[in-house]
């Protein structure tokens, strides 16, 4: 897995090598809050990987790479803190992969843009979708 904010983290992709046919994904979480006065603040994880708590300024991206399970099973995770609100879901699984976007033929990116009324999804960064609102 390689997990990156801004350009300053990288981890070794752990068994790349060794899977034949797997492909990667990328999930990347961008804030498009201008409020800077209030951080955006997060955590993500899966069963097998706590990404940490991750503080990004305004138009600020943290992304991570990872190679899913043979089994369809992987998950990936997110809370999402912003002054008094705040909101858990889901930012990968096999029900996701299928709208995010390929990159190249086995590199699939998941993109994530957090706004002030809540959040959006694209597979190209151009097109957005809001599926979330701030609890």
């Amino acid at each position: 897995m390689t997990f990156c904010f801004g350009h300053a983290k990288e981890l070794a992709f752990q068994n790349a090598k060794i899977c034949l046919g797997c492909y990667k994904v990328t999930v990347h979480i961008i804030n498009a809050i201008p409020d800077q006065a209030t951080s955006l603040t997060f955590r993500c994880q899966s069963k097998d990987d706590d990404l940490g708590n991750h503080t990004t300024k305004y138009r600020e991206e943290f992304y991570w790479r990872f190679v899913p399970n043979a089994w369809g099973s992987t998950l990936f995770f997110c809370h999402f803190y912003w002054g008094s609100k705040q909101r858990v879901f889901a930012v990968y699984d096999r029900k996701i992969e299928d709208f995010c976007g390929r990159w190249e033929l086995y590199h699939h990116n998941c993109y994530y843009e957090v706004r002030p009324d809540g959040f959006y999804r694209s597979f190209n960064l151009q097109l957005w979708y809001k599926f979330n609102d701030w609890i």
